[in-house]
């Protein structure tokens, strides 16, 4: 670093000085006298003990060590240009809107790739009273469970102690049971059965559940459960597509401007 005018050196080792400018950028605004006073002098020995540390590495590494090291920077260093400037570009040229369609399309083309590791369930629950009067009225809504079906019992729904009517979800079987205070596995089997309706007690309580789908280890996974998976491929293979255009085209410009020459 060349000195400035009116830029005190504060610490020098051989012929690598630091000025104060530099010290100054470093420390926080809004802070007292004393603790930015307490930041410069560590940064000022963190820096010596930098430079020192460099020249004493420097003088003792083999000449072979050394350019295997310079080699090494040069490339990271290229890497870190070429790949900010990338990304810039992609920023600006690339499209990130995915559509739904898009995403079913490819998923209709590929869904034999995309075989679940486990069972999911998604379904409905509702928990009542013991002494709830409207049990038969809610059972057959939540087997049923169309539009009037969900209005009656959004329109009762202070009765429930608790309730799940986002059916569109997938869980787990462990987490879905959690759900309905039934979280031991030897009940999966017993009611992970699709269009099953079911009813659950305990000392309180009363569990109206309906399981809407089922799908088994090994099945194809539902579109919905593995939508953002197949979104994130897609954005994937139109990046690389992207990236090979970017590459192609400064090759072409490089050859159309004359600046690249490969010799024989």
């Amino acid at each position: 670093m060349k000195e400035v005018s009116n830029d005190k050196i504060v610490a020098r080792v051989n012929n690598h000085t630091l000025y104060a400018s530099e010290v100054n950028g470093h420390i926080r605004a809004n802070l007292s006298a004393v603790d930015s006073a307490s930041m410069a002098k560590n940064y000022i020995n963190e820096w010596v003990k930098e430079q020192l540390l460099l020249e004493k590495a420097v003088f003792n590494l083999n000449p072979s060590q050394q350019a295997s090291l310079e080699k090494l920077i040069r490339e990271y260093r290229n890497d870190i240009f070429i790949k900010t400037y990338q990304e810039e570009w992609l920023k600006s040229r690339m499209d990130t809107l995915v559509t739904s369609q898009e995403i079913e399309d490819y998923y209709n083309k590929n869904k034999r790739n995309f075989k679940l590791h486990q069972d999911l369930v998604r379904g409905r629950y509702v928990q009542l009273p013991m002494a709830n009067f409207n049990k038969a009225s809610v059972s057959r809504a939540l087997r049923r469970f169309n539009s009037a079906d969900r209005n009656f019992l959004d329109s009762i729904s202070l009765q429930f102690n608790s309730a799940y009517l986002s059916d569109s979800i997938w869980f787990r079987p462990q987490a879905f049971f959690t759900l309905i205070n039934r979280s031991t596995s030897k009940d999966y089997d017993r009611y992970l059965k699709s269009k099953r309706f079911f009813e659950i007690e305990d000392s309180i309580d009363l569990y109206l559940v309906f399981v809407e789908e089922v799908r088994r280890r090994n099945e194809i996974a539902p579109l919905s459960h593995i939508n953002p998976t197949l979104k994130q491929i897609l954005l994937n293979k139109r990046k690389l597509e992207a990236v090979r255009k970017f590459d192609s085209d400064i090759l072409q410009e490089a050859i159309k401007n004359k600046t690249l020459k490969i010799y024989e």
